[in-house]
C-alpha cells in the first residue's frame, strides 16, 4: 500500500558524514572480529572460532546491509512501513501500530549507537471504533519526544478502511527529531493560506518585506527553508501481508496476550495470597512490557512456578503455553528471514512472498527481517497500549507530551512555510 509522506531532503553534507561514519564504523567492526578470530586460533579453539563467527556475521549483518541501502539514490526516499493489526482493550475497538524503517538515523548528531543502523522504528498509533453501515471512526496518536506517544487522540474522519483514513492525511518526519507522526491535508491547507496571507501583508511595506527575509533566513539556518517538502512516497507492508507472505501470525500472540489480559484483574481481586498476587503482576509485566523475543523464556519459569504450585488455573495456564508458542515460532520465523537474507542472497529474493514487494527495492527487501526483529526487541505497551506502560513511563509520557504540544505547533507552521 502506497502512502504520502511530507519529509525534508536531508543536506549532502549531512549525508555524506552519515554514509562515511557507517564506512568507518563498518571497517572498525570488521577489525574487531579480525583480533578477536586471531586470538581464538591462538588457543587453537575450533568450536569457538565457529560460534564466534556465527554470532558476529549475523550481529553485523545489519551494519553491512544498511550500508548498502545508503549508497542507493533511493534510500533516501524509500520508506518502508509495517502495519500491524491489533485488538483493542474496550468493546468494539480496534488499534493499529505503523512502524516507519529507513535506511538513516534521523537525529543531527552522529551517535555511535544509532547512526549507523536503519532509522529508527518510530510509529503512529491509530484507534477505531465502529460507527455505522460498515464504517468506523478513525483517531491517531502521534509519537513525541523519545517515543513516547501524545496524551490525546486526533480525530481523523469516518472511513471504510484503514488505507481510506490514510488517503486525508501525510505521515511527517524531521531531521533531529526521532518521532513520526500524521498532519491532515486541512491542516497543510490552513497553514499554506495563513502562509500566503501573511506574506501577502509583509510584502507591502519596505519595513516588513526586511522582516520578511530575515524570518526566512531564520528558517534557513534551522533547516526549514530551501528544503523542500515533496511529497514522498513510501510502501506500507499491511497486516494481510504480513500473516499471509510472511507467514507470522502476530494475530495469534495478540489474542493469547488479550485473554490473559482480562483474566488477571478478577484473579487479583479473588486473591488473597501472596505469592499468587507475585505471580498475576509478574505475568502483567511480561504480557506488556517484557520485549516480545524474551516472552518465551520469563513465561517459561512463570509457568513452572505457577503450575507447580497450583497457583493459577489450568485455562490461564494452557493460554500461557500457547503464548510461548506463538512467540517462539514468531522469533524462529523472523530469524529465518534474516539468515537467509544473508546467507543465501538468491534463495530470498526467489522466495515468492518477498517476491509480491515489488515496488520495494533490492536493499529495500533485505532489510524487511531487520525492521521485523529490531520490533520484537519492543514490549506491546511500546507498540499501541500506552495505558499499560509502568508508572515511570507515564509519567515520561506526561512531560513529553505537554512540551511537545508547542513544539508541534511550530513544526507543522515550519513544514509548511518551507515547501
Amino acid at each position: 500500500m502506497k502512502v504520502r509522506v511530507y519529509m525534508p531532503k536531508k543536506h549532502e553534507v549531512y549525508e555524506e558524514k552519515s554514509r562515511d561514519y557507517v564506512t568507518k564504523k563498518i571497517s572498525k567492526s570488521i577489525n574487531t572480529i579480525l583480533e578477536s578470530f586471531d586470538s581464538l586460533v591462538k588457543k587453537k579453539d575450533i568450536t569457538g572460532i565457529f560460534k564466534y563467527f556465527a554470532k558476529e556475521i549475523e550481529k553485523k549483518a545489519y551494519y553491512l546491509l544498511c550500508s548498502d541501502w545508503m549508497k542507493q539514490d533511493k534510500s533516501l526516499v524509500e520508506k518502508i512501513g509495517f502495519t500491524f493489526k491489533l485488538p483493542g482493550l474496550k468493546e468494539g475497538e480496534e488499534r493499529y501500530a505503523i512502524y516507519i524503517l529507513m535506511a538513516y538515523s534521523k537525529g543531527f548528531v552522529i551517535a555511535p549507537s544509532s547512526a549507523h543502523h536503519p532509522g529508527d522504528l518510530e510509529r503512529v498509533i491509530i484507534l477505531t471504533y465502529p460507527y455505522r453501515r460498515g464504517k468506523r471512526t478513525y483517531y491517531y496518536l502521534n509519537t513525541a519526544a523519545h517515543g513516547s506517544p501524545v496524551l490525546f487522540k486526533e480525530y481523523l474522519g469516518v472511513y471504510d478502511s484503514l488505507e481510506k483514513a490514510l488517503e486525508c492525511c501525510s505521515f511527517y518526519f524531521k531531521p533531529g527529531d526521532h518521532a513520526v507522526g500524521l498532519i491532515k491535508n486541512k491542516e497543510l491547507k490552513t497553514y499554506e493560506t495563513l502562509k500566503n496571507r501573511v506574506s501577502s501583508f509583509l510584502d507591502k511595506s519596505r519595513i516588513f518585506k526586511n522582516l520578511s527575509q530575515i524570518t526566512k533566513n531564520i528558517f534557513k539556518k534551522v533547516g526549514t527553508e530551501k528544503e523542500t517538502r515533496e511529497p514522498y512516497t513510501f510502501y506500507l507492508i499491511s497486516p494481510d501481508e504480513i500473516k499471509e507472505n510472511l507467514d507470522i501470525d502476530f494475530e495469534g500472540y495478540l489474542e493469547r496476550v488479550i485473554y490473559l489480559d482480562s483474566k488477571l484483574p478478577k484473579l487479583r481481586k479473588k486473591s488473597t495470597d501472596s505469592t499468587q498476587r507475585s505471580i498475576i503482576s509478574k505475568l502483567e509485566k511480561i504480557l506488556w512490557r517484557t520485549p516480545i523475543i524474551n516472552v518465551d523464556d520469563e513465561l517459561k519459569s512463570l509457568y513452572k512456578i505457577a503450575s507447580s504450585k497450583k497457583l493459577l488455573d489450568s485455562e490461564v495456564l494452557q493460554k500461557m503455553r500457547e503464548l510461548q508458542l506463538y512467540s517462539n515460532e514468531i522469533e524462529k520465523k523472523i530469524n529465518d528471514l534474516r539468515k537467509e537474507s544473508f546467507y543465501d542472497l538468491e534463495e530470498y529474493l526467489r522466495n515468492k512472498s518477498i517476491q509480491k514487494f515489488s515496488e520495494i527495492s533490492l536493499s529495500g527487501k533485505l532489510t524487511i527481517p531487520v525492521g521485523l526483529e529490531m520490533l520484537l526487541q519492543k514490549p506491546l505497551n511500546n507498540w499501541a497500549y500506552p495505558e499499560k506502560n509502568s508508572s515511570i513511563g507515564k509519567i515520561e509520557r506526561v512531560f513529553f507530551s505537554i512540551s511537545d504540544i508547542f513544539y508541534r505547533t511550530f513544526q507543522k507552521i515550519t513544514i509548511t512555510l518551507s515547501r
